[in-house]
């Protein structure tokens, strides 16, 4: 038995200008951290016969990997070159299409087992190059390498992309005082909703392929904003932080119309009235988790969003990344 796990992750700022439309014309750069929610993948050989046996939201018995329905499993059996013979179950923290990454980490967390199971040593960034692989060259899907990168390295993170699609990751040097008390300031809540972020992120990449002048002035003033996050987050400055989520939070609206709506609006701007200095929607938009930075007394935010029927989830920072937790 080999059990894997690999964590869910969350945009700080530069978020959008690690998608390929992007990054391939002017580079990206953005920050994000990895937190403790978790896909965890175990993997198993059956006793008695060679199928495939799978287990995730649904669950699936083949004969061979043409047969698999589950895109991504598939394509993961298929790169690494597993035939049959192999028992996948996934359980995982934190439901999917909640913006928090979780096609990224399923990948991560699944390509980790099955390099175990093969018995290859393969790098940190050969795993997030492989999911960045499944999900953008043969799935087509119009996502970027965020989630596959921060899933793989954990930390808080700042990802370098040039225009080949080249990848420095970059482990910051933050003050532990700094790192406890931007834990401290962030609080998470689930809206309820979940949705595919592929629509919004197929207008985004639309509209960057396009040339629109909107949406490209918009992401290269993200790019700005996740710089300037990274330089608070090494000072240890938290309000500039929050009040640089804010700003982020106005331009990336202007992404797209699907990005947000009145419902999402208004619990925003009641977390800011609250005492939140400012707050993004995580992922891509339209719905998943409300993330506020509040770095005083945050009674009257939680407050206002249980009143609103908003769930918040607790969490630490996670610094492991992909991890092999047991090969039995």
């Amino acid at each position: 038995m080999i059990i894997t796990r690999a964590p869910f992750r969350i945009p700080l700022g530069g978020g959008g200008t690690d998608l390929p439309s992007y990054y391939s014309k002017f580079g990206g750069k953005l920050i994000s951290v990895a937190i403790d929610k978790y896909i965890v993948t175990t993997l198993n050989t059956p006793v008695i016969d060679s199928l495939i046996r799978l287990k995730y939201s649904n669950s699936e018995t083949v004969e061979s990997i043409s047969q698999i329905q589950h895109t991504f499993i598939k394509e993961a059996l298929k790169l690494t070159g597993i035939k049959n013979g192999i028992e996948l179950s996934f359980i995982a923290d934190i439901p999917d299409k909640t913006g928090m990454g979780s096609s990224g980490s399923f990948l991560v967390s699944m390509l980790k087992a099955l390099h175990v199971f093969k018995k290859e040593e393969v790098t940190t960034s050969h795993i997030a190059e492989e999911a960045c692989h499944i999900e953008i060259s043969r799935l087509k899907n119009p996502v970027g390498k965020q989630d596959q990168y921060i899933a793989a390295f954990g930390g808080i993170t700042q990802l370098i992309i040039d225009k080949k699609g080249q990848v420095e990751v970059v482990r910051l040097k933050i003050a532990q005082s700094t790192i406890e008390d931007l834990e401290d300031s962030l609080l998470l809540f689930f809206t309820g909703i979940q949705r595919s972020s592929t629509k919004v992120l197929s207008l985004q990449n639309n509209a960057i392929k396009s040339g629109d002048k909107k949406v490209l002035e918009s992401l290269h003033f993200i790019k700005e904003i996740g710089e300037d996050i990274t330089k608070c987050l090494k000072k240890g400055d938290i309000k500039k932080f929050g009040k640089l989520l804010n700003t982020h939070w106005a331009y990336k609206q202007r992404l797209s119309s699907k990005v947000s709506n009145d419902k999402i609006n208004r619990w925003y701007q009641k977390g800011i009235s609250a005492g939140a200095l400012g707050g993004k929607l995580i992922g891509a938009g339209g719905g998943g988790f409300l993330l506020f930075c509040c770095p005083g007394d945050k009674n009257k935010l939680r407050k206002v969003m249980k009143d609103d029927g908003l769930t918040e989830v607790f969490f630490h920072f996670d610094f492991d990344g992909v991890k092999l937790l047991g090969n039995f």
